[in-house]
């Protein structure tokens, strides 16, 4: 796959830098489970499994944000890397999207945002025009 065809590798970069950057910031959601699930998603407090699974979760967006950054510098690991966020991007994206929670003007902003950074990669990795 050559997907510094459609852009030089330095913007490549740049844009794995800024969508790295902003997946990374889910780590706030590790900290501050309850406040994070509220805003999103709206609802009461949260019980301390769920906190728990939105710690696990956003533990694991800021690990792919945390690839994506690193991917950035490094372009031999671009292709799984981007594959991978991807695939977790198209995934939030549809869920969200896809339930009651696409009310939520929050929610939705993340499905689309991460939608559209997983079109972006797609494009970087098929190398369309």
């Amino acid at each position: 796959m050559k997907y510094a065809q459609v852009m030089p590798a330095d913007q490549t970069g740049i844009i794995l830098l800024v969508t790295g950057a902003l997946t990374a910031c889910a780590v706030v959601a590790v900290f501050a489970p309850g406040l994070t699930l509220n805003l999103l998603f709206g609802g009461d407090d949260a019980d301390s499994r769920t906190k728990l699974v939105a710690r696990h979760w956003a533990l694991l967006l800021a690990i792919v944000g945390a690839m994506l950054l690193y991917a950035a510098y490094h372009p031999e690991v671009r292709a799984p890397i981007m594959i991978a966020a991807t695939v977790e991007k198209f995934a939030i994206g549809g869920l969200i999207g896809l339930s009651g929670f696409r009310t939520r003007p929050l929610a939705m902003t993340v499905a689309l945002a991460d939608t559209l950074m997983a079109v972006t990669y797609v494009a970087l990795l098929i190398g369309a025009p």
